[in-house]
């Protein structure tokens, strides 16, 4: 077992944000302001907490737990804003490659010092006459006393590196992975009558416009689905197959429907 392995969920970029300051969290606050949305509405619309926007807004990655956070809630700021989440990401992933390469140095470093030495059996050297031939041990004693002496050397190295392995065994954390999807979600909108709807699928505008009578819209989001209409009555939803109401609105007029 290595010890000190660095955890690559937590590699995120520290002490290189100053190179990409003022670019990422500028683009971020500049495309909202464009748009006329404050943090709040940004928020409530893509379900990312006000806290980590700022924090994204003002380059603080480091307040994110793990960098498949970081990376999934820029995505969806991104998106939700139109800038090209690929260009972004790889100003971070630029700057968090030295750091890396730091880290992974650091713990083979570290790795090797902490091997202990092989123990090695003292070399006999050849009695150069009769008389200390006579007097020295045999070789085979001498063998025997090496041998012992290296079994007993390795016991106690391993003891002591037992309770070491334990406690990095014990203090590392496990990674939950999600669990898959077994069927895609559908969403399925018909209207009754005639009527104006908006649609947001994952926070990017699908459709805006007059729905006739009959008229059947289907969605595969992965997140959400956002509705506006001026005659909500008049929408019938299914959601995965199943008939479902339309949540109540938010204070702006927006149903939003959260897939499980």
């Amino acid at each position: 077992m290595i010890d000190h392995e660095p955890d690559p969920l937590r590699r995120i970029p520290t002490k290189h944000t100053a190179h990409i300051r003022a670019e990422i969290g500028a683009i971020l606050r500049a495309a909202r302001l464009q748009r006329g949305l404050s943090l709040e509405d940004v928020a409530s619309q893509t379900r990312i907490s006000k806290r980590f926007l700022e924090a994204m807004e003002n380059d603080r990655f480091d307040e994110f737990a793990a960098i498949v956070y970081l990376r999934g809630f820029l995505k969806g700021y991104c998106d939700h804003l139109g800038v090209d989440f690929s260009e972004q990401w790889s100003k971070i992933e630029t700057t968090s490659a030295p750091q890396e390469a730091a880290a992974d140095v650091a713990a083979a470093t570290v790795s090797n010092a902490g091997t202990p030495a092989r123990a090695h059996a003292p070399a006999a050297h050849a009695p150069t006459d009769a008389k200390r031939s006579e007097s020295s041990p045999g070789p085979m004693l001498i063998l025997l006393l090496a041998f012992a002496l290296a079994v007993g050397l390795g016991i106690r190295l391993a003891g002591d590196r037992k309770p070491a392995d334990s406690a990095v065994m014990a203090t590392t954390p496990r990674v939950l992975m999600p669990m898959p999807r077994t069927v895609d979600p559908r969403v399925v909108l018909r209207t009754e009558e005639d009527a104006w709807v908006q649609a947001l699928v994952d926070g990017a505008s699908v459709f805006a416009g007059r729905m006739p009578r009959g008229a059947v819209m289907e969605w595969k989001p992965s997140r959400a689905v956002s509705l506006r209409s001026t005659a909500p009555e008049a929408l019938r939803l299914t959601v995965n197959g199943s008939p479902a109401d339309l949540p109540t609105p938010t204070p702006g007029g927006e149903y939003l429907i959260d897939i499980p």
